[in-house]
């Protein structure tokens, strides 16, 4: 089985870009056509195989294209890559020297390392690296969960500043009614 390829038809490949480029090809009577070329190693590896293929040939696999793209589209805009997800340098359940070696090995997110396969993970010489992928499952799932959470937190803070903002417009408005109601009062002592 290619290492490169999916592990279900659905699943995305586990891969990482690590460079696009763009070659010209025609003869010299012909006008040149620019080429666009993606190089890209299993995620979770150092001294893997690195492949090359051009970009059009890539766009036709799915599971491959779904990963690339992003990063394509990236490059297109000259533009630095995305991090898919939540950054693996910002996550809390690493230390400084399980991020360096993580990002060293292409899996920049805590998804990336939560999707990980055992094999992947063997491969990235961290110890206790299968609670570390524990951790950062429990992280994805406990962020999955409190979402409804922090919405409906949101949307109750909206809510609160609407209703501030109508009780002030409700408080000038009587401190201006008290104002005029107490003119009109001096004003009719004395007409009397």
């Amino acid at each position: 089985m290619d290492e490169f390829m999916p592990r279900a038809e659905h699943e995305p490949a586990h891969i990482f870009p690590l460079k696009f480029w763009t070659d010209y090809e025609g003869t010299d009577g012909d006008e040149l056509a620019a080429i666009e070329w993606v190089q890209w190693t299993k995620k979770g590896t150092t001294n893997s195989t690195i492949t090359e293929d051009k970009v059009k040939r890539v766009m036709k696999d799915p599971a491959k294209w779904d990963v690339l793209q992003p990063y394509y589209d990236a490059w297109k805009r000259q533009e630095k890559a995305p991090v898919n997800g939540f950054p693996i340098d910002a996550w809390p359940g690493v230390t400084p020297e399980q991020s360096r070696v993580l990002k060293e090995r292409h899996v920049l997110s805590v998804e990336d390392l939560a999707n990980s396969s055992q094999a992947d993970l063997g491969k990235l010489g961290l110890p206790g690296i299968l609670g570390l992928q524990g951790k950062a499952k429990a992280f994805l799932e406990a962020r999955q969960n409190t979402a409804p959470v922090a919405a409906e937190v949101a949307s109750l803070r909206d809510e609160n500043k609407s209703i501030r903002e109508d009780l002030e417009a409700a408080m000038q408005l009587i401190k201006e009614l008290t104002e005029k109601d107490t003119s009109r009062r001096k004003a009719q002592k004395e007409d009397a």
